[in-house]
């Protein structure tokens, strides 16, 4: 059985010098490169944990951006809520006594033309924190007039509420005079709160509503109904039907359970349609759109008698 030689330092020993030097630098770079392999072991591993970490923070991070937005949100909703409660408070500090809110009364019927009838203070409701003071008013005028002295009440910087109303025509004082009956509230502060305690903060003053001159009571004009025809969409009108008279032809259109008679040059539609012509059998009408990169053109519709449908 044969014998693994043993390694002998003797025998190294009398190895000549370039022999020991190449041998020594083997030794060595087998070193380094262990050394090298186990150091390149660590970094990949210190990157791999890395990678997972990173992996895991993006997973954690996309779980919780819902919650962030709906923070979000709740902060803009915290927002808008102390500014209404800033505006509340504004309101409410301007509110002063009884005495004032008479005065306003009388100054916005005064300015609108508006005959105060009845001005009625009902007894204070006390709140846990403000004081609500109720008036019974009658008051009479047109229907422009009550439309503009109920906007006024609207934008007084106290708070007014009105919560019941009537609007009667009055008899023999004309078709256009008529009755306002509201009970309205209006609210001041518990606290020794003043309206100068907020210099900085005004609140908006509430829109005006467009103005409308003709009392409800009043039939409406042709010129109002034509207006009106043209707030709705053109698919909402149904041909049904036309009348000659003296060479004349009318386009019968329904509308909303209503029948329009309508000519060549009336108008109808939101996007500024024209009767062009009136057949028989259908109407064309023109109308002027915007279309990007060309500007206003004129499109050309049908309303068929037959389909009541539009055609383009």
């Amino acid at each position: 059985m044969s014998r693994v030689p043993r390694f002998s330092w003797q025998r190294l020993a009398v190895v000549s010098g370039p022999r020991k030097a190449a041998l020594l630098g083997v030794c060595l770079v087998l070193m380094l490169a262990l050394a090298f392999v186990f150091h390149l072991r660590a970094l990949f591993l210190a990157i791999e944990i890395q990678g997972e970490q990173t992996q895991r923070l993006r997973l954690e991070l996309a779980e919780k951006a819902p919650e962030a937005q709906q923070l979000a949100v709740g902060h803009a909703r915290l927002m808008a809520a102390q500014l209404s409660l800033e505006a509340a408070h504004w309101r409410l500090a301007a509110g002063g006594e009884l005495a004032g809110l008479v005065e306003d009364i009388a100054y916005q019927g005064q300015s609108h033309g508006v005959f105060v009838e009845q001005m009625e203070p009902i007894q204070e409701v006390l709140h846990d924190h403000h004081i609500e003071m109720p008036i019974q008013l009658r008051v009479r005028g047109t229907y422009a007039a009550l439309s503009g002295f109920s906007q006024g009440l609207a934008q007084l910087p106290r708070l007014i509420i009105p919560q019941e109303f009537d609007l009667l025509p009055t008899e023999g004082q004309g078709p256009a005079s008529l009755q306002l009956q509201v009970r309205v509230s209006a609210y001041r502060s518990r606290e020794q709160r003043t309206a100068t305690a907020l210099p900085e903060f005004e609140p908006a003053l509430a829109r005006p509503v467009p103005g409308v001159v003709r009392s409800p009571f009043e039939p409406a004009s042709a010129t109002q109904q034509r207006q009106y025809l043209e707030t709705l969409p053109l698919d909402q009108f149904e041909l049904i039907g036309s009348l000659a008279r003296r060479q004349v032809r009318h386009a019968l259109l329904r509308v909303g359970g209503v029948v329009h008679r309508l000519q060549v040059g009336d108008r109808l539609g939101r996007d500024n349609g024209r009767v062009t012509r009136i057949d028989e059998h259908r109407v064309e009408i023109a109308e002027k759109v915007f279309v990007p990169d060309l500007g206003w053109v004129e499109r050309q519709r049908t309303l068929s008698l037959k389909s009541s449908a539009l055609a383009g």
